[in-house]
């Protein structure tokens, strides 16, 4: 970090006994992103929010899992809401399902994102639409805990067509993905179901890129962005 990101970095006073553990995060090593795709562990995200304008909207649960080894693993995921005073209005309850009391009765968000990072240390983080998901978690975790996460990022809204381009499915969504391999969530909108129903659609981009040659970390970084860049030149938005 240059001297003037650090001077312009903002302050947090955190909680008693946060320091240590974001130091001790921040200490963690990075991970290479030459690892084989046979042997990396990803991090598969996914939030859910009180709207969709990442500078003001706030966020309210967190879902991860993680895949390794080309397998999903069930059984290491991470799931918290955050407290929240302020409830979201009831056009967003519907679509996420976290209603007044269950918002309220969260954690503390600075618990939250604590754990989050621990969960998920410095491992490359996996989602559709990644960016949103990036600046939201990047936002609350400036303001909460005075951090920004270091970690690689893949985009599977990016990845899924470039791999795939058969498929017809430039600007697609989640869920028309989904439903072209004929996978479902068991309940979309709540953050870790989605992150698993994602997860699920990795492995099978993760099939793909193997057979095309594909076999780092740094390799889907380079077509997923790839896709990025011919989407913004073709004039069409966040694909």
């Amino acid at each position: 970090m240059s001297w003037l990101a650090r001077l312009f970095r903002p302050y947090v006073e955190l909680p008693p006994g946060y320091a240590d553990r974001v130091e001790s995060w921040k200490n963690l090593s990075a991970i290479s992103e030459k690892v084989p795709l046979d042997q990396a562990r990803f991090l598969v995200v996914d939030v859910e929010t009180s709207g969709l304008d990442v500078r003001k909207d706030r966020l309210l649960s967190i879902g991860a899992v993680a895949v390794e080894a080309r397998r999903l693993r069930a059984g290491e995921n991470f799931e918290s809401i955050l407290r929240r005073e302020e409830v979201s209005e009831r056009e967003n309850i519907l679509i996420h399902g976290i209603g007044p009391q269950v918002q309220a009765a969260g954690k503390p968000p600075e618990e939250s994102l604590m754990k989050f990072l621990e969960f998920i240390g410095k491992i490359p983080l996996v989602a559709f639409h990644a960016g949103f998901d990036q600046a939201m978690l990047d936002r609350n975790l400036r303001e909460t805990l005075g951090v920004r996460l270091p970690n690689a990022w893949i985009d599977l809204a990016h990845l899924a067509p470039a791999l795939l381009p058969e498929a017809q499915l430039p600007r697609a969504g989640l869920d028309d993905w989904l439903s072209y391999f004929g996978l479902r969530a068991h309940a979309r909108h709540r953050a870790v179901d989605d992150a698993m129903a994602t997860g699920e659609l990795f492995l099978i981009l993760l099939q793909r890129a193997l057979a095309d040659g594909l076999d780092t970390v740094s390799s889907l970084h380079i077509v997923a962005q790839a896709h990025e860049r011919k989407v913004l030149g073709n004039g069409m938005g966040g694909a």
